[in-house]
C-alpha cells in the first residue's frame, strides 16, 4: 500500500524498455574496466600496471564535451528515427565491430593495441551512455523517471553480471578471445531494446555555437549553488571510485579462485544489487534525497572497513558472502538514488549534454585519482588501503549536512 505507486511505474512499458538498454550501457564499460583487470591480473601483471590501464575509462569522464552533438545535431535517418536513437545505433554498430577486434588480442603481450581498441570502445560506450540518459530523461518524467533510473541500473546490473561473472565463468572454460567474442550478444541486446523505444520525429538541426556550446552550461551554472553541488558530486563518489578497480586484483590476490569469484561477486553480489536497485526505486517514491544520501554516505564507510576486515582474516567464502552482501545491497540502492538525483537536475532540453556533465563529474575519481588505487594498494597494504578508502566520504558527508539545495 505504502509502496504501490512506485510498484505501479515499475510495470510501465516505457519504463521496462530502459532494462536492456541499461544492460547495453554497462556491459562494455565493465568488460574492459573490471573483467579486462582481472584477465591481467591472472596473467601475472602488477597492479600499479592494471590500476593505469584505468586511464582509457577517461572518455567517460569527458563525455560532455561531445554530448552536444547528441542534443543538436541530425544524422541521415534521424528525421525518421529521431536523433538521438539514430546516435545509439550508430555507436552499438561501432561497439560490436571493436569487441571484435579486442577479441582478436593478447593484452598481456599487446598491451598498446588493447590501450586503444579499449580506448575507441570507452568511446563509443559513452557515447551510447550519452543516448540512452538523455532519452530517459526525454521520455519519463515524475516517479516513472525515479523508477526508470531504478530499472535502468537494475539492466546494468545485468549487464554487469554477463559482462564480468559470466566471463569469468567462460574463461575458465573456453578461450578469454571466445569468450569476448560471445560478448557482442550484449549490445545486440540494447540494440532491440533502442528499437522499441518510441522518440519523438527529429526537428530540422539549428546549430549555432551559442546554442551548442554556451546555452547548456550557462543554464546549469544558473542552479542555486553550483559550485557547491559539483564539489559534492565529485566527493561522493571518492570513496567508491578509488576501491572500486582494485577489488577484483584483491579477490584474486588474497586467494579466491575464479569459481569463487564468479559465484560470491558476479553472481551472488549482482542479484543483491538487483534487490537494492528495487528497493531504492520504491524509497525514492517515499523519502527526500537528502536523507537517504547522508545514511547510503555512512553505510559506505562500513562497506571499506568490511573489505578491510576480510582482508585481515583471509579468504573465507562466508565472510566473501557476508562482505558482498552488505556492499552490493548499500550500491544497489545507491545506483539507483543517485542516478535519479542527477537526472533530476537536467533540463529536457538540453538532457545530454548536461546529465553527460554531471555523470563526467562523477568519473573523476573513478577515472583519475583511482588510476593511482594500485600504488596505495601496494604500499598500504589492503586493511589499510581500505581504510583509507573509508575517509574520503567523510567530506561530502560534512558537505551534504550543510548544503542549501531545493533538489535535495
Amino acid at each position: 500500500m505504502l509502496f504501490s505507486a512506485g510498484i505501479k511505474s515499475y510495470l510501465n512499458p516505457k519504463v521496462l524498455v530502459f532494462l536492456g538498454l541499461g544492460l547495453a550501457s554497462q556491459a562494455p564499460v565493465n568488460l574492459i574496466g573490471g573483467t579486462l583487470k582481472y584477465w591481467f591480473s591472472q596473467e601475472g601483471v602488477d597492479l600499479t600496471r592494471i590500476a593505469l590501464f584505468g586511464l582509457v575509462l577517461l572518455p567517460y569522464a569527458f563525455k560532455f564535451l561531445w554530448a552536444p552533438l547528441i542534443d543538436q545535431i541530425n544524422l541521415p535517418l534521424a528525421r525518421i528515427l529521431g536523433r538521438k536513437k539514430t546516435w545509439g545505433f550508430l555507436t552499438q554498430i561501432a561497439l560490436a565491430i571493436l569487441l571484435l577486434l579486442l577479441s582478436f588480442s593478447h593484452p598481456p603481450t599487446e598491451q598498446m593495441r588493447v590501450f586503444i581498441i579499449c580506448l575507441a570502445i570507452a568511446f563509443c560506450s559513452s557515447t551510447q551512455d550519452i543516448v540512452i540518459d538523455a532519452l530517459r530523461i526525454d521520455t519519463l518524467s515524475g516517479n516513472d523517471l525515479k523508477t526508470g533510473s531504478a530499472v535502468y541500473q537494475f539492466g546494468a546490473r545485468l549487464g554487469f553480471l554477463m559482462a564480468v561473472a559470466g566471463m569469468i565463468f567462460l574463461s575458465a572454460r573456453v578461450s578469454w578471445q571466445t569468450a569476448y567474442q560471445l560478448s557482442i550478444i550484449l549490445i545486440g541486446i540494447g540494440f532491440l531494446s533502442l528499437c522499441l523505444i518510441h522518440e519523438k520525429k527529429a526537428p530540422p538541426a539549428h546549430i549555432s555555437f551559442r546554442r551548442f556550446a554556451i546555452e547548456p552550461f550557462q543554464d546549469l551554472i544558473r542552479r542555486e549553488h553550483f559550485l557547491t553541488l559539483c564539489t559534492f558530486i565529485v566527493l561522493y563518489k571518492m570513496c567508491n571510485g578509488v576501491l572500486g578497480p582494485m577489488a577484483y586484483p584483491f579477490y584474486h590476490r588474497i586467494g579466491f579462485t575464479a569459481d569463487d569469484i564468479a559465484l560470491v561477486s558476479g553472481t551472488f553480489g549482482v542479484f543483491v544489487t538487483m534487490a537494492g536497485i528495487f528497493c531504492g526505486g520504491l524509497f525514492m517514491v517515499r523519502y527526500p534525497y537528502r536523507p537517504m544520501l547522508f545514511c547510503l554516505g555512512l553505510l559506505e564507510i562500513c562497506t571499506s572497513v568490511a573489505f578491510a576486515v576480510l582482508a585481515c582474516i583471509g579468504p573465507s567464502l562466508p565472510g566473501f558472502f557476508i562482505v558482498i552482501l552488505f556492499d552490493n545491497l548499500v550500491g544497489g540502492i545507491g545506483g539507483a538514488v543517485w542516478v535519479a538525483f542527477l537526472s533530476g537536475l537536467c533540463s529536457r532540453t538540453y538532457s545530454a549534454t548536461q546529465y553527460a556533465f554531471l555523470m563526467a563529474l562523477t568519473m573523476v575519481p573513478l577515472s583519475v585519482i583511482a588510476s593511482t588505487s594500485g600504488w596505495f594498494a601496494e604500499h598500504l597494504g589492503w586493511p589499510g588501503f581500505f581504510l583509507m578508502t573509508g575517509t574520503l566520504m567523510i567530506p561530502a558527508l560534512i558537505m551534504l549536512r550543510f548544503m542549501k539545495l531545493k533538489h535535495i
